[in-house]
């Protein structure tokens, strides 16, 4: 299993963070680990967000994600369905809380990859998330707040 999480105080309320998030086709400028976006569906609280992954740059298989919306959460499940399912298990969130300084938000992604792919990718991608994560807070704390990250 790996782990990646890193925070960011911004600007903007917790309606307006996971707003942001949900519009998967903006969010993956701050992301890079989003690849191709398929649809977003909701249901009041509940959805699905249809996408593909990237790991070091490398495309990843597609996969349908659930996830639960509350004020001030937004939390994405293993993949439900598509080819992604077969390789890994997966949990993101970002926790948002309000402050004075801002809304502070708290951004973690968690992979455990199935066998036998653990044992080849697992050893080789823990360092890598864990700056992944910070540079992707960084991106998205510009990007939320009305900037135009270079080179996203």
């Amino acid at each position: 299993m790996i782990v990646g999480e890193a925070s960011a105080t911004v600007a903007v309320s917790p309606a307006e963070v996971l707003e942001f998030v949900l519009d998967l086709e903006r969010y993956r400028r701050a992301d890079h680990k989003i690849g191709r976006v398929g649809p977003v569906k909701r249901n009041g609280s509940v959805g699905t967000a249809v996408f593909s992954g990237r790991i070091k740059g490398m495309p990843g298989p597609s996969g349908t994600y659930p996830f639960t919306l509350t004020p001030t959460s937004l939390k994405f499940g293993s993949p439900i369905a598509g080819p992604a399912r077969w390789f890994l298990t997966f949990e993101g969130s970002f926790e948002c809380e309000e402050t004075g300084d801002g809304t502070v938000v708290i951004h973690r992604e968690v992979f455990d990859f199935k066998r036998p792919w653990r044992w080849f990718v697992e050893p080789f991608l823990h360092r890598w998330l864990e700056n992944d994560t910070g540079q992707e807070m960084v991106r998205f704390k510009d990007l939320v707040e009305g900037g135009t990250t270079p080179g996203s």
